[in-house]
């Protein structure tokens, strides 16, 4: 069941054009005059034509990795389209964010073709766009601190709290903005666009800047039953030195921490504990193998391997904001593992199910039940003090899932309403999305679309910060699968500055 949609614009039509001439009294029409009556039905056509958004699309810089080596880091910011820059950001215009496309594709002789998850599989992407100021600034922390620069590159990015905590401390205004986060293979199918008058506002956009996650899997498969590859789990490989004493990996704290919520880590999950931490993230950095490269390579960095080059693609659609538009925020909720203010692993294992247990049954189910807005001090922001009892409206949820994932629901937890849920199904249709060609977009065996929902000014679902939500997703548990995540990424939207409910 797929719950909200998105709403097109009215298309332009003779009805439409005889109703805004029906707001006329007739006789006030007939006493117009055949021009007058030609010009407002003009006016009229004018109106009723859809407008549409305007779009411009920026490319990274290069990925470069040899088969079975991982990307995973902050890239250099970039300058944004000249005619954005000038009219955004040399203007002081505010860019109001409607929408935008992801994909991944190779240029060769002036050619562009689309890669796939087989060949290139994107694990996690977050874009930054904003104020080369306040880039700057971050840059410049980073140059200073080696944690914070730690921080800002690789898995524990996705976060976002590294940013949200620099900034709260500067007291800046940020002007600044993300998109993505945990976001991944799911890119073609994951449609993000926002109904009016809900928008990713920036006050001064000047630069992007994206940190991708990207392992190089384009090999065909052997030895396996598996329809996609393995090293999309990230299996912690021979080389990897888990130090469980010291609590390292590879020398250093695992980043982010592993830190499972009370509640999750009472199941026994093998993820919440270094002592039993076997794939994931955490073995999934910049610059490793997730190979056993003694084996596999003629040195520890493959040079054997030729290197391969691709790009991610994003295309934005636009607008200029005004007094109507609305800002769109974070929603706290919801992570498996995590709590909502803070607490989160963000990643769990699958564990197989016992041999002999019937298919139907052979499942993996985890719940919670978070607050859908951030409230009082939350860590990622610590000099927000948003009260518990302010209002926000849910606008945008996006589902977040590995493969293995049937699915995945969104409730309130006082009404037991389902807000939003993603099903996988034989046709596709049911919001979880299995690729089953040979195409970009459609891999046989591979996660391929996760279907959000959005909601309007007129429908969105309006909340307390501290209303709480529940979340239930269910996993395939034929075999074990290592670093799956299961997240809503919603965005909210507060209600005029100020409104409690008391």
């Amino acid at each position: 069941m797929r719950v909200a949609s998105i709403v097109g614009s009215p298309a332009r039509s003779p009805v439409g054009i005889w109703l805004c001439l029906c707001n006329l009294s007739f006789k006030a029409s007939m006493s117009l005059g055949r021009t007058m009556l030609v010009w407002l039905a003009a006016v009229c056509l004018a109106r009723a034509e859809p407008v549409l958004p305007q779009s411009f699309t920026v490319y990274s810089s290069p990925i470069q990795l040899r088969y079975g080596e991982v990307y995973n880091q902050m890239q250099d910011p970039m300058a944004l389209p000249p005619h954005i820059v000038e009219r955004y950001f040399d203007q002081g215009k505010a860019l109001a964010i409607s929408g935008f496309d992801a994909d991944m594709v190779r240029k060769k002789n002036g050619v562009e073709t689309k890669v796939k998850l087989s060949d290139h599989y994107l694990h996690h992407y977050i874009l930054a766009m904003g104020d080369n100021s306040t880039m700057n600034k971050i840059q410049e922390r980073a140059a200073k601190d080696k944690m914070f620069a730690r921080m800002l590159t690789g898995c524990h990015a996705m976060t976002r709290s590294h940013v949200h905590s620099f900034l709260t401390e500067t007291n800046d205004d940020p002007d600044i903005v993300y998109f993505g986060s945990a976001a991944g293979a799911e890119y073609r199918h994951n449609r993000q666009r926002y109904q009016a008058p809900f928008r990713r506002v920036i006050k001064k956009p000047h630069v992007w800047a994206p940190t991708f996650h990207v392992i190089n899997t384009n090999r065909p498969l052997q030895n396996t039953s598996l329809p996609y590859s393995p090293l999309l789990e990230c299996p912690c490989t021979p080389q990897r030195k888990i130090d469980v004493k010291n609590g390292s990996i590879d020398g250093q704290s695992p980043d982010p921490p592993i830190h499972c919520s009370p509640e999750f880590a009472a199941t026994g999950n093998p993820s919440c504990h270094l002592a039993t931490y076997v794939g994931g993230w955490r073995c999934c950095e910049h610059g490793v193998f997730l190979i056993d490269t003694d084996k596999e390579c003629s040195d520890p960095k493959c040079s054997q391997e030729l290197q391969d080059e691709v790009f991610m693609k994003y295309t934005f659609y636009y607008e200029d904001a005004d007094v109507g538009t609305r800002k769109m925020a974070p929603s706290a909720c919801c992570d498996a593992t995590g709590t909502g203010q803070g607490v989160e692993n963000i990643e769990y294992d699958v564990p197989a199910c016992a041999p002999g247990t019937p298919v139907e049954k052979c499942l993996h189910v985890v719940e919670t039940v978070q607050p859908v807005g951030f409230y009082h001090r939350h860590p990622k922001s610590p000099n927000d003090r948003h009260r518990a009892n302010e209002l926000v409206d849910l606008v945008f949820a996006a589902p977040h899932l590995h493969v293995a994932g049937l699915s995945i629901e969104l409730f309130d937890n006082i009404t037991n309403k389902t807000l939003c849920s993603a099903v996988a199904s034989a046709d596709n249709q049911g919001g979880i999305m299995y690729g089953n060609g040979t195409e970009a977009g459609n891999e046989n065996g591979y996660l391929v679309g996760l279907i959000p929902c959005t909601w309007s000014g007129s429908d969105a679902p309006r909340f307390q910060r501290n209303h709480p939500l529940r979340m239930r997703a269910v996993y395939n548990a034929s075999r074990t699968h290592t670093g799956v995540m299961s997240l809503w990424l919603m965005e909210v939207s507060p209600v005029a500055d100020g409104d409690v409910v008391v």
